[in-house]
C-alpha cells in the first residue's frame, strides 16, 4: 500500500513561519519608531533654553552712607595794586618853616675859599642855563643872584632842591625848561653840590 504525498503540509508550515517572523519584525519596527523623538525636537529644546529669562536681581535697599568730604573752597585771587607814584618834592619860592629851625642862611664869609673854588669848577655845568656869572639866560635858566628863592633857602634845602630838580610839569616852573636832577650830572656828590652852593653864595655877596 503506498504513502500519500506530504510536501504540501511542509509548504504551509514554512509560510506560517515566515508570516510570523515578518509580523514580529513589523511590530518591533513600530515599537522602535514610537520611541524616537519627533523631528525638530532638538531645536525646540535649544529655543526653550534660549528663551529662559535670567533671574531678576533685586537691588539692595541698604542706603549708602553720605560722604563727609567738604566741597573745595576757592582762594580769592589777590591782584597786587601798584603803589601810586608821587612826583618828587619841589621847593617853593616862599620861605619854609625849616628856615627858622635850621638856622640862618649862610653867607660867603662862612665858606672856605677852597670850597668856593671847587664850586666854581662844578658850576660850569650849571652855567649852560644860568650863565657863567649866575645871572641866568633868558628862556633857559633863572637869575640865581637876584633870586629870592635862593636867598630864603638854607644850604640843606638847596641841596635837596638841586638833587631833585624842577621838571616842566611843576607849576612853579615858569621857564618851560626842565631842570634835571643834579643839573644833569648824576655823578655829582652831595659835597660837589654843597661846593656849588658856596660858589653861588659868593656871587651873591659880590653883587
Amino acid at each position: 500500500m503506498s504513502q500519500p504525498p506530504t510536501h504540501n503540509d511542509d509548504s504551509i508550515n514554512a509560510n506560517v513561519v515566515t508570516f510570523v517572523i515578518m509580523t514580529c519584525f513589523v511590530l518591533v519596527s513600530i515599537l522602535l519608531l514610537s520611541q524616537l523623538p519627533p523631528a525638530g525636537g532638538g531645536n525646540n529644546v535649544a529655543l526653550a533654553a534660549a528663551t529662559v529669562e535670567p533671574p531678576t536681581v533685586v537691588p539692595s535697599v541698604t542706603p549708602l552712607p553720605p560722604t563727609l568730604t567738604p566741597p573745595p573752597t576757592e582762594t580769592p585771587t589777590v591782584i597786587p595794586t601798584a603803589a601810586p607814584t608821587e612826583p618828587p618834592p619841589t621847593a617853593t619860592d616862599a620861605p619854609t618853616a625849616d628856615t627858622a629851625t635850621t638856622g640862618a642862611v649862610n653867607t660867603a664869609a662862612n665858606y672856605d675859599p677852597a670850597l668856593i673854588e671847587r664850586g666854581q669848577q662844578q658850576f660850569m655845568l650849571c652855567a649852560a642855563c644860568h650863565g657863567p656869572d649866575g645871572h641866568g639866560i633868558p628862556n633857559l635858566g633863572k637869575d640865581l643872584i637876584a633870586s629870592d628863592f635862593v636867598h630864603s633857602q638854607t644850604d640843606e634845602e638847596l641841596l635837596t632842591f638841586i638833587k631833585t630838580g624842577r621838571p616842566i610839569w611843576d607849576p612853579l616852573n615858569t621857564t618851560g625848561i626842565d631842570m634835571p636832577p643834579k643839573g644833569g650830572n648824576p655823578a655829582m656828590t652831595d659835597d660837589d653840590i654843597l661846593a656849588v652852593i658856596a660858589y653861588i653864595r659868593s656871587l651873591t655877596a659880590s653883587g
